[in-house]
């Protein structure tokens, strides 16, 4: 099977208040297929763990699948795009709040809050709205083999409305992965305190992607076709994972680490998942340089073959 091109063309980010009405229709992931007399009540939070990662797929075929992630970025194996792409990140409104999301298996943030618009090939525009933030740790994809301390996901998905048919669009989220190391001079990210803070509200406020990639030196991101790395594997993900490890100090690290140790879910202490095979899919390299204008290259591959790419043009843009 041969995936069809395409291409993220202008992105704009926009953020909302947390006190804006808004009803959205979010474009539904594929239904996951379960072995046989196996459903998704088997799959609350006493129900799988990090432990059995390995055998998912016994239960949940999905999780079997030939683009599951995460995977091992082997730069050497990379493409690399010849178009620089550029990031322009400003700062939100102080007024969105990000709600603390209650869930066994990781540290997460919900809320609707952004907006990404994107153009595909044909020319149509597919839409996507941040819908949350979350942690792994240890990493759980890796780069030439190295594991981070922790790894940060921004998770965005899809919406159904007038302008925009969700069976027109086929990978209904688009994730950014971040890595973290600890590292001794680092100081404590305001956005991760409330995680950790008894007297917080539950919520941040004020975020700021800046906090994150204006840290960088090194925009280098690998971006590919693949799937959720919790249950139920769904494949309809586009990555994009940065390649520079930003530092996080020893106090935030071992908060999160001392989170796992209270968890049936992560009797091994961590929530990251195993690595999956690669099974022939492209990986695209690109660096990108702070500017108005963000062009990153999308990834849709075969086993067989890959597809000419598209430049694409990305704008972050949250306000």
């Amino acid at each position: 099977m041969i995936f069809g091109i395409f291409a993220l063309l202008s992105t704009m980010i926009r953020a909302e208040t947390a006190t804006t009405e808004v009803t959205r229709d979010y474009c539904s992931l594929p239904d996951p297929i379960y072995a046989d007399g196996v459903s998704a009540a088997d799959f609350g939070a006493a129900g799988w763990s990090y432990a059995n990662a390995a055998n998912w797929a016994d239960f949940v075929v999905t999780c079997g699948g030939s683009f599951q992630s995460p995977i091992e970025i082997v730069t050497s194996g990379s493409t690399q795009e010849s178009v620089q792409p550029q990031i322009n990140y400003k700062s939100k409104d102080a007024n969105t709040a990000y709600e603390e999301a209650n869930k066994p298996y990781t540290k997460e943030y919900e809320g609707e809050y952004s907006e990404i618009e994107v153009t595909d090939a044909s020319g149509s525009v597919i839409r996507y709205y941040a819908k949350q933030f979350h942690i792994h740790t240890p990493s759980e994809h890796t780069i030439d083999g190295k594991y981070y301390d922790l790894e940060i996901h921004f998770v965005h998905q899809a919406i159904q409305d007038d302008e925009q048919d969700c069976n027109k669009v086929k990978n209904k989220l688009t994730v950014f992965g971040i890595m973290f190391q600890e590292t001794a001079s680092a100081t404590d990210y305001e956005v991760f305190k409330p995680w950790f803070d008894s007297n917080a509200t539950g919520e941040v406020e004020s975020f700021d992607l800046n906090d994150f990639f204006s840290k960088m030196s090194d925009n280098t991101y690998y971006h590919y076709n693949g799937s959720l790395t919790t249950l139920p594997c769904s494949q309809t993900v586009n990555w994009v994972v940065f390649q520079q490890a930003l530092p996080i100090s020893s106090t935030q690290l071992k908060q999160f680490q001392d989170f796992l140790s209270d968890s049936t879910v992560f009797p091994i202490k961590h929530n990251n998942r195993p690595i999956q095979h690669l099974n022939g899919r492209k990986i695209l390299k690109g660096t990108a340089i702070a500017a108005s204008v963000t062009e990153i290259p999308d990834v849709e591959a075969s086993f067989a073959q890959t597809l000419a790419m598209a430049i694409l043009m990305i704008v972050f843009l949250i306000q």
